[in-house]
Parts: C-alpha cells; structure tokens; sequence
C-alpha cells in the first residue's frame, strides 16, 4: 500500500511542473476563435475598471477602418465605442488588444459587436458578443 502511495505521489511531483512548463518562460496568447466568415472575431474580457477586446481580422489590408460597438442589456440599440484605423494599427499575425477604459457598469450586461468598413465602402456588422455582469 505504501509503495503504491509512494509512486502516486512521484508521479504526481513529477508531472504536475510539466503541465504548466512554457519552454521559454513566457506564455503565449493565441487566439483561435471563430465567427461567422471567419473573417474577423471579437472575444471580450472584464479587467480591473476596464473591458479588454481581443480582436482577431484575417486580412487587415481589405479595410479602411473598424468600428467596436456596445450595447447595454440589449443587443438592439449600438453605440460606437472604438474607432481603428486600419492603416495606423499594429497587429500581430492579425491579432490586437484594444481597451474600453469607459466601460458600463459591471453589473450589466454588456453586448459588444465589430463593423467592419471596406475600402470600397462597404459596411458589415458581425453578430454581437455578450458580456456577462459581474453579479452573475
């Protein structure tokens, strides 16, 4: 009994560092997650007295700019929150982080959605986002 007990617990010891080993030392966000078209995704995150939005575009260059919207408690009535334009910003294999640093209460629900804007002028918006109120 003991020497099963022993062997669990070495297992465990050794294994359990493994799992969480990053190679380098850091660790790396990669988003991988889809919508519609997959031509853009939003993923959307509460921080300390802000909102961070992972925003992922598979080809920036068709762009002239895209727009974050919110809604509070609905998804029916948008309001502009973020203005990007394509040309100034800086992605990461399409990757950005944006912040809402003027977010609505935690205690709301909070719709965020993504329009998109061509360079030929043409608009799309993609199906909203929910974040969930903190009370939940």
């Amino acid at each position: 009994m003991k020497k099963i007990l022993l062997s669990l617990v070495a297992s465990l010891l050794i294994g359990f560092p493994t799992v969480f080993a990053t190679g380098n030392g850091t660790v790396e966000n990669t988003y991988t997650f889809k919508s519609a078209d997959e031509e853009v995704a939003l993923d959307v995150q509460r921080g300390t007295g802000e909102v961070k939005l992972h925003i992922l575009v598979k080809d920036m260059s068709q762009y002239d700019h895209i727009i974050i919207e919110r809604s509070a408690e609905t998804p029916n009535y948008f309001g502009k929150c973020k203005y990007i334009s394509c040309a100034e910003v800086k992605s990461h294999n399409g990757y950005m982080l944006q912040i809402d640093r003027y977010p609505y209460s935690a205690n709301k629900d909070v719709y965020y959605r993504i329009k998109t804007v061509t360079k030929d002028g043409i608009e799309r918006a993609y199906p909203a986002v929910l974040l969930a109120s903190a009370a939940q």
